[in-house]
């Protein structure tokens, strides 16, 4: 089996704190068009399992293939989390994110 690596990009902030975090691959983006080209080639890599994105970066895709990549795709999944200045902004990202990765809702309110 093949592991796959954890892949982030983000301002400044993020991509050190997750290099501190044991991260190997981190990426400092300049802006969205850069953020476009780096989510492009990480799509074509087989050795990449999970992409981490900063919200303000992954709102800013213009490209819809590439929008529509981050909010599909199970390998990579992508997830979005907050940046340094940022309020999380997606209500129930986590859950989504399971439900897309596993095909059901196992965090499913009781009744």
């Amino acid at each position: 089996m093949n592991k796959k690596k954890i892949v982030v990009i983000g301002g400044e902030v993020l991509p050190l704190g997750m290099k501190l975090a044991g991260v190997k691959e981190s990426y400092t983006a300049e802006g969205p068009e850069d953020a476009e080209k780096l989510l492009r080639s990480l799509f074509e890599r087989n050795d990449v399992g999970v992409i981490v994105i900063t919200e303000g970066l992954a709102g800013s895709i213009k490209d819809r293939r590439v929008r529509y990549k981050m909010e599909n795709s199970i390998d990579p999944l992508v997830i979005s989390v907050a940046g340094y200045n940022e309020k999380q902004v997606g209500e129930g990202t986590l859950r989504r994110l399971i439900l897309r990765a596993v095909g059901i809702d196992i965090m499913g309110e009781k009744k």
